[in-house]
């Protein structure tokens, strides 16, 4: 490169002649320009704050359902009534519905870096609501239901499909981490929605990251504790354990403890577990909305930086809204929140809603525990009980949200006939009172009485049980009558509710208990 030398008394080129003008204006304009992308920055952040609290309710869907391992459905019932239901309706998507109007979205909690068992799901929930009975259900998946077979998966234990067909996926079929969690996700979906006979339409799954600064986000939550928790084994981050006690009563919990109380599970079993959870997520929805936590603009971005990091879904923004708006109608008392477990009363006492499942020998498994579905008959192994109390969940909640009371009374059947469908009736969530022998005496005949007012949940067991109605036996007592009363008489033959499911929508003449 050559340079030219000019003697300093020529007169100094245009460009030197206007460099000092340049250099002072640069020197002005600076702070100007940084005031207006300061401005212009902070107008984004304003537009963005005023667009966050626009849907708010959306962000508490997506926060106290994701974070809360429970899902989008249910914290949306729990802050209704904050006043951007048309703004959700213009700016959402409609989310997908199956062929009965129900929306469904499996919902999963897992482990992180820090903790054991990452790419676990140890909690997995169905969320399915219902806008036009204004209802919701929430339903519990144990994490080791066990799975002999699947279409893309092979088997093993619910809580570790997730993790094993991404790592198939990755390095296997090449997919990088996003697109193989992504897709296994959806076939996770899939084939729990194939299990259960239901569609499940989107997928929601946070790590417990999220959940611990979501509730401390929150300020952390209350909780009516329902018993003392002594966990020595609770798992810590270096893959040890460490203790956890936590006593009974009400309690402020930050967000580590609120994480050990759903995690832990050596005081109680797994089915404790979920029940927590479930109580962990009504909680914190209901303490978000009554201190106003959803109209701070600092808790809203903090809450949705959380949720963009921690949580990943098959759900976009618009069917988050859409979602938002067909959910928040729902009201608190039509939420059920029921879960699948093994207190079936086939080996002992123990009975809940819910008890379809049964523990095989470990041997069977090479040791581990895992819980399978109890079948009618035994063998082989099938979901259709199971499949039977998700039908009636969802399809027919109007049944148990009219909470029906019953009293099972034997008049003339065989000994131990009214205990067996009294079981039958609390397994798929339903409440009977009493089961005892019917001090009216024996009868030929079996008969549900008659309602004196009109009762549509009577109508609907009359018909699933192909059982007549009629007037109470004259020397029947009043004492032992329920909303639902059912007397079997001496033509009694039990069939499994399973069985008695084609009674609802038979046009032929219905399988009767009589048979």
């Amino acid at each position: 490169m050559s340079f030219n030398v000019r003697p300093l008394e020529r007169k100094p080129s245009l460009l030197k002649r206007w460099a000092g003008t340049i250099a002072a204006t640069i020197t002005i304009v600076r702070p100007l320009v940084a005031w207006y992308c300061s401005w212009k920055a902070a107008q984004k952040r304003i537009r963005r704050i005023g667009a966050l609290k626009r849907v708010l309710t959306v962000l508490i869907a997506t926060l106290a359902a994701l974070l809360l391992l429970a899902g989008v459905v249910r914290a949306v019932m729990m802050v209704s009534g904050v006043g951007v239901t048309e703004m959700m309706g213009v700016a959402g998507t409609p989310p997908p519905t199956d062929e009965h109007g129900y929306t469904n979205i499996l919902l999963m909690g897992q482990g992180d870096e820090d903790h054991d068992g990452k790419d676990l799901t140890d909690t997995v929930m169905i969320g399915s609501i219902d806008p036009k009975t204004r209802s919701a259900v929430l339903l519990s998946l144990p994490r080791d239901l066990y799975f002999l077979s699947t279409e893309k998966m092979g088997k093993g234990k619910l809580n570790t499909f997730y993790r094993d067909y991404k790592s198939y996926l990755r390095f296997q079929k090449g997919m990088d981490e996003q697109e193989a969690s992504s897709a296994a996700i959806r076939e996770l979906s899939m084939e729990i929605g194939r299990s259960l006979g239901m569609e499940i339409h989107h997928a929601v799954k946070v790590d417990f990251i999220g959940f611990v600064k979501a509730v401390d986000a929150l300020g952390g939550v209350d909780i009516d504790v329902p018993y003392d928790i002594d966990d020595p084994e609770y798992p810590n981050t270096t893959y040890g354990f460490e203790p956890f006690v936590l006593k009974a009563g009400m309690r402020h919990l930050d967000g580590e403890t609120a994480l050990k109380y759903a995690r832990s599970r050596h005081t109680s079993s797994d089915f404790g577990r979920s029940a927590r959870q479930q109580q962990l997520l009504s909680a914190l929805a209901d303490q978000a909305r009554e201190k106003g936590m959803l109209r701070n603009a600092g808790a809203i971005t903090s809450l949705f930086s959380i949720v963009s990091e921690h949580s990943e879904t098959t759900l976009t923004v618009r069917e988050i809204l859409g979602l938002a708006a067909a959910a928040e109608s729902i009201e608190k008392d039509k939420i059920l929140s029921l879960q699948l477990n093994d207190r079936n009363a086939l080996y002992d006492s123990y009975i809940e809603p819910g008890g379809f499942l049964y523990t095989p020998p470990r041997d069977q498994f090479e040791g581990a525990a895992v819980l399978l579905p109890v079948s009618i008959p035994e063998f082989p192994v099938t979901w259709k009980q199971i499949k039977t109390f998700t039908t009636l969940l969802a399809e027919h909640r109007n049944i148990h949200l009219a909470k029906p009371t019953f009293a099972v009374l034997n008049a003339g059947a065989a000994p131990g006939t009214a205990r067996r469908l009294s079981n039958e009736l609390v397994r798929y969530g339903f409440t009977v009172e009493r089961t005892e022998n019917a001090d009216s005496g024996k009868q030929d005949t079996s008969l549900i009485l008659v309602s004196p007012e009109p009762d549509p949940a009577m109508d609907f067991f009359v018909k699933l049980l192909g059982l007549p109605t009629g007037p109470a036996p004259e020397n029947f007592a009043p004492a032992q009558r329920s909303r639902i009363t059912i007397l079997l008489g001496k033509d009694y033959r039990y069939v499994p509710i399973q069985d008695l499911m084609q009674n609802l929508t038979s046009t032929q003449s219905p399988i009767t208990n009589n048979q």
